[in-house]
């Protein structure tokens, strides 16, 4: 295909004129660096230069003046326009000059000459925060100012038996309420059965923990971080039941020292399940702990027992495979920070210690930034009216354009029947995102 072939009439931001030659430049940029007392020079690239285009032509006719007026308009537009170049086809400019030359020995035409450059694209370096991390790290700073002032309040040795059996007491009740029978586990199988093994536990060595703060503070811990394994996606709304039942107030009697430890002992304990909880339920807000099944190989070992070590089967293990959040509307993901938010606050204003009350506003602003995920693009819940009643799979064509996705609209507004959505009712549908 000759060069004939590929000319192209010319225009800028749909303005046309005649071309008669056009010339380019191109190359790259340098910085020379010549030092004192030195022959050889240094040649520092400094990447592309602007690729820049020059056009020298004319407008002729009886109409010429007109659009001569429109070129000079166009060029005096801010921002990059398209040029049609005759000999390398359409790319986007920024005008930085035009030349218009008139005379009367040459009427009814004016010559002129464009110079454009490149329009390129702002690009400049971005950071990113790495919200899922962030969440993370400010949840384990929760936990740790959790303990630390848990273990500074909480005291039995030296006090009446009745200041340790009422410790205990709670304790049991909070072991006895994680491992209640009618929870319900959606997480890994061996973990849930973990859970509830360290759960009983926890209610069967209450007596014998409060007398080991230490000791206690970690059994408590371990067993709120493993509520995300066991739990899969329902460990958000375990975690905010256990900050919900723990009261951040004391109605009992504070008349003597032993009471006032009884008292401060309780605080102590709700204030830890209270802050632990939340430091975690921002943990499952971003990220869900699903099990994985890792086979391990078996070692041979050496001589005779080599070969029948080597056919025994690989022992399988679990591992803890962490994936995003996934939320199936912006509006859940936003009524999710809002609890969060909302808890958060809550117990900023009743925690007297000032390194639990830094460590929970910090994870709150790590929640706001990062629920909902800014990098998920998630449908939002919008109201939709059917003018009769027709059935959910209608329903979904008409809306999607995919009939398989009639369960979805069938589970969000719980009709009497799937095959009849009564016209002229309200459905919530999602609006892909």
């Amino acid at each position: 295909m000759g060069w004939r072939d590929n000319y192209r009439a010319a225009s800028f931001r749909g303005v046309p004129f005649f071309v008669e030659s056009a010339d380019s430049t191109h190359g790259r940029r340098q910085a020379v660096h010549e030092h004192a007392q030195r022959d050889v020079p240094y040649t520092e690239d400094l990447g592309r230069k602007a690729r820049e285009f020059s056009v020298s032509g004319y407008m002729i006719g009886a109409d010429y003046q007109a659009q001569r007026d429109e070129l000079i308009k166009a060029c005096e537009t801010a921002g990059p326009g398209v040029l049609v170049h005759p000999y390398r086809g359409e790319m986007t400019v920024t005008c930085r000059g035009l030349g218009v030359s008139e005379s009367s020995g040459e009427g009814g035409m004016c010559v002129i000459k464009l110079t454009f450059l490149e329009a390129g694209e702002a690009s400049f370096p971005s950071a990113k925060v790495d919200t899922v991390n962030a969440i993370s790290e400010k949840g384990n700073a929760v936990t740790a100012a959790a303990e630390k002032s848990f273990v500074s309040d909480f005291l039995t040795t030296g006090f009446p038996a009745y200041v340790a059996q009422s410790a205990a007491t709670s304790l049991a009740e909070l072991g006895e309420f994680m491992a209640s029978p009618g929870l319900s586990f959606a997480g890994d199988l061996q973990a849930a059965s973990d859970f509830y093994s360290q759960a009983k536990g926890l209610a069967s060595d209450a007596f014998a923990l409060v007398q080991q703060p230490l000791q206690m503070v970690s059994r408590i811990t371990g067993l709120f971080g493993s509520i995300r394994s066991a739990f899969g996606s329902g460990a958000f709304g375990m975690l905010t039941s256990l900050f919900d039942r723990s009261p951040s107030s004391y109605s009992g009697s504070t008349a003597t020292p032993s009471r006032q430890q009884q008292a401060k002992n309780t605080i102590a304990l709700d204030s830890l399940v209270r802050q632990v909880a939340i430091a975690e339920a921002a943990k499952a807000a971003v990220v869900t702990q699903t099990a994985v099944a890792v086979s391990a190989p078996v070692s041979a070992g050496k001589g005779v027992g080599a070969t029948q070590a080597s056919t025994r089967p690989a022992k399988v293990q679990t591992a803890i495979s962490l994936t995003p959040t996934v939320y199936d509307s912006y509006q859940a993901a936003i009524k999710v920070r809002e609890e969060l938010v909302d808890r958060i606050d809550a117990e900023s204003e009743a925690t007297p210690n000032d390194e639990v009350y830094v460590a929970l506003s910090d994870l709150r602003t790590s929640v706001v930034q990062a629920v909902p995920n800014p990098e998920q693009d998630l449908a939002r819940i919008v109201q939709y009216t059917p003018r009769e009643t027709l059935p959910s799979l209608l329903v979904a064509y008409q809306i999607y354009g995919d009939a398989g996705r009639a369960d979805e609209i069938a589970v969000r507004n719980s009709p009497r029947h799937p095959g009849f959505l009564m016209g002229g009712n309200e459905l919530e549908v999602l609006a892909d995102g």
